[in-house]
């Protein structure tokens, strides 16, 4: 769909300082340096106005880049910048940008799925669009689910798409609130309450509420699709339950037990990827089943694979068919790629971090067995989790408790070797050690990611599996970069 100038205008309550109102744009940037890489489209610059720099510097680059339009907030010079370039004075440029996407949003009567949680929105939202490859679908960008993300999402659906997946996030309250009044998501996906931001929200209760306003513009045919094996999302599902919003009619779970309307059994973990049994309701009354194989390992992708089916299921594709598209599925970089490397394996899930991922990648090494090639030493490499406020230190602590209880549960696969990276990560060692059992791990404490790499490069043999998980600013990706250089 082509968006014309005077629309925006229209749709931000705007004015137009320059340009011609019927000029079309049909794509959005924030970033100027990106602009020349848009081949083809015809682009509206969208200045910025962070904490240190303000993107109204970039006006004029972003037109000789080859913007034809610009977003500036009232009260700022408008910048020398040839005439047929339209200038759109806003009270504020992101506002502007959501208010457009949400006028945008109002010209389509797709399917819009919303997916958040506090871990594996991303590969939630890329499993439910693998299962619902058999049409053509919008989604989002890697993992642009922000206050600019989400809306430049919800601004590239296109006339003859069949359905949209939008991965929304939030880190303070009323964000979710705004992008959803941008996405208007018809059906929804929660993955799990965890306590990324806690810093920020103060309790696990205010993030599920938070996000909860994914739901803020349900009508009677929407649904919710919820994780059954998170206490706080089953707790949704439950008739009477004070934290369900009441505009929420109809609720779905999937989980690993059999009292979730879509549930795995049969779970099976190698070197290789995961095998389970999808079972779903059908038609009939009775329960299908379907044999599942991924790419990935974890049960937490057990979950999002789960939810891919049951959403597919609702929006008329068959499980049989959606197996087709997971078949397929491959996870984005960094997060949880699978790398043989020398007889090593390395689990590449370096993206970003929270407490409870971390946990959900201790489950995954452990159940890692090897196939026809056992899995010799398991070793965990984990830097700072960031935005964690007063909690860091205690929820630090709490994943080498949780490392050594489960090492003490299991000591056939347990963790071998626990290497932490950065002041915070350090917590994670004396966690794991803070008794004197017999299954505790070997604990290796480094400063940076450079020495970690020099010691595992010298100490990783043929056999070992290791996985990698750090906040996306400790850049962890580097210790997978030296490992397979």
């Amino acid at each position: 769909m082509k968006i014309r100038v005077k629309d925006i205008v229209n749709a931000t309550n705007g004015k137009l300082l320059q340009g011609d109102p019927e000029t079309v744009v049909d794509a959005f940037s924030t970033n100027s340096k990106e602009i020349p890489e848009m081949t083809g489209k015809s682009v509206l610059f969208v200045p910025v106005m962070g904490e240190r720099v303000d993107g109204h510097r970039f006006i004029g680059n972003a037109c000789e880049s080859g913007a034809v339009a610009f977003f500036i907030k009232e009260g700022h010079t408008r910048p020398e910048v040839p005439a047929d370039k339209c200038a759109i004075e806003v009270e504020d440029t992101v506002k502007a940008l959501q208010d457009t996407a949400k006028w945008y949003r109002g010209n389509f009567t797709i399917p819009v799925i919303g997916v958040t949680g506090s871990v594996g929105k991303t590969s939630t939202k890329e499993m439910i669009s693998a299962a619902l490859s058999s049409v053509k679908i919008h989604k989002t960008s890697g993992n642009q689910n922000s206050q600019i993300g989400l809306p430049i999402t919800v601004l590239g659906i296109e006339d003859d798409d069949k359905a949209a997946v939008v991965e929304m996030g939030m880190s303070e309250f009323g964000e979710m609130e705004r992008i959803a009044d941008c996405a208007r998501p018809n059906f929804a996906v929660f993955t799990n309450v965890g306590i990324a931001h806690i810093g920020n929200l103060g309790s696990k209760e205010n993030i599920r509420a938070e996000k909860l306003h994914i739901t803020d513009h349900f009508t009677d045919d929407s649904v919710l699709f919820v994780n059954n094996d998170d206490p706080m999302l089953a707790e949704l599902a439950k008739e009477g339950c004070p934290a369900r919003p009441s505009r929420v009619k109809n609720i779905v779970t999937f989980g690993t037990t059999s009292d979730a309307d879509y549930y795995a059994s049969g779970i099976s973990v190698s070197g290789d990827g995961v095998d389970f049994t999808a079972n779903y309701p059908t038609k009939g009354g009775t329960v299908g089943s379907s044999h599942i194989h991924l790419e990935v390992l974890g049960i937490v992708n057990v979950l999002n694979a789960l939810a891919a089916i049951a959403v597919a299921d609702r929006l008329g594709i068959s499980p049989e068919e959606a197996k087709k598209g997971l078949a397929a599925y491959k996870p984005l970089d960094m997060r949880g790629n699978i790398i043989k490397n020398n007889g090593v394996t390395i689990v590449d899930d370096s993206y970003n971090a929270s407490p409870d991922s971390m946990k959900s990648s201790i489950d995954v090494l452990m159940s890692m067995r090897g196939g026809t090639n056992p899995i010799r030493r398991r070793f965990a490499v984990f830097a700072d989790v960031l935005e964690l406020g007063e909690t860091s230190e205690k929820e630090h602590f709490a994943v080498g408790t949780f490392i050594r209880e489960k090492n003490a549960a299991d000591p056939d696969h347990r963790i071998n070797v626990l290497v932490t990276v950065g002041e915070q990560a350090a917590q994670i060692a004396y966690g794991a050690t803070s008794d004197l059992g017999s299954t505790n791990p070997e604990v290796k404490i480094f400063d940076n990611n450079q020495e970690a790499s020099d010691y595992l490069k010298g100490e990783l043999k043929a056999g070992d599996a290791v996985i990698i998980k750090g906040s996306r600013a400790m850049h962890t990706d580097e210790i997978v970069k030296n490992l397979t250089m």
